[in-house]
């Protein structure tokens, strides 16, 4: 726990300072599948994340009674419109984590930054394959334009112990207003420097203008258990976000309530998620949350 208090103090020192967005921090780049090889590895998980994101824009954010045999739901704080141009939080991550049933996936946690950004950087588990890092391209391609697998390698590189788990610190800021250029870089701890994960330009077309960092869900109702599948398939999995920051004014402040409330509600039901087991922590409001199974 010591070793990780150190590396997270060295990591905010460089997110305090002039370190923090500027490229001259980056070291390195991230290994992982590019273009058709990333679309490929994510298979159907991909679809599935494009289809859930689609409901959402249809329901403007508000809940509905779920009637089909797919339920799609999400929880977490989203930063308003105009409350910054990047977002940089430490996520955790399951590597063991497999999910039983083909159909569903867990998107968690899973972040964009407000102000129409490019990419959403996403933490996937599906059916049978091992965790996956996902830099969803929400400019171009509307697709996975990077995916990286949650592996040994990636735990030993890109992760510390936070809270008793691995966890890895992503940032994303615009570093171009006129061309809407945003880069994405994850924190190599080997190296104590920023490697760049994905960077794009264009325009948004998530159709959303608030950004997000949440727990979302696309799963199936199981009969026999009474829950969605995952809920048995995740027991003993924690979902967490910490140190949730927005660059404003070229510097970086907390989540907090009035920037970033929290969405679809601040009291979410397990029912509303098919889980009974599910526990919901706003740890800190609102830039630490944990959802545990």
């Amino acid at each position: 726990m010591r070793s990780a208090l150190v590396a997270l103090t060295s990591l905010c020192l460089l997110l305090t300072g002039a370190a923090a967005g500027n490229a001259s921090t980056r070291e390195g780049v991230v290994p992982g599948l590019s273009g058709t090889d990333a679309v490929h590895a994510a298979g159907p998980a991909a679809d599935n994340f494009l289809k859930l994101h689609r409901q959402r824009v249809a329901d403007n954010a508000a809940r509905k009674p779920q009637v089909a045999a797919q339920l799609h739901t999400f929880w977490g704080p989203e930063p308003k419109l105009g409350s910054g141009d990047g977002m940089v939080v430490t996520q955790s991550i399951t590597p063991s984590l497999r999910l039983s049933n083909s159909s569903d996936t867990v998107y968690a946690p899973t972040m964009k930054p407000t102000g129409h950004s490019c990419i959403e950087i996403t933490t996937a588990y599906g059916l049978g394959d091992a965790g996956q890092l996902w830099a969803w391209d929400w400019c171009k391609s509307v697709s996975p334009a990077k995916v990286v697998y949650l592996d040994s390698s990636f735990v030993s590189t890109y992760t510390t112990t936070v809270n008793g788990h691995p966890a890895y610190t992503v940032q994303e800021v615009q570093t171009n207003a006129r061309q809407n250029t945003w880069t994405a870089s994850l924190y190599n701890y080997k190296t104590s420097a920023w490697d760049v994960l994905f960077t794009q330009s264009g325009s948004d077309q998530s159709q959303l203008n608030e950004g997000w960092d949440i727990f979302e869900i696309y799963a199936t109702h199981n009969n026999s258990t009474g829950n969605a599948y995952y809920c048995s398939d995740a027991r003993g999995a924690v979902f967490e976000s910490s140190s949730i920051k927005l660059r404003s004014g070229g510097s970086w402040v907390p989540a907090t309530s009035s920037n970033s409330p929290l969405s679809p509600t601040t009291n979410p039901r397990p029912s509303d998620y098919d889980c009974s087991s599910l526990k919901f922590e706003l740890l800190n409001a609102n830039d630490h949350w944990r959802v545990t199974v």
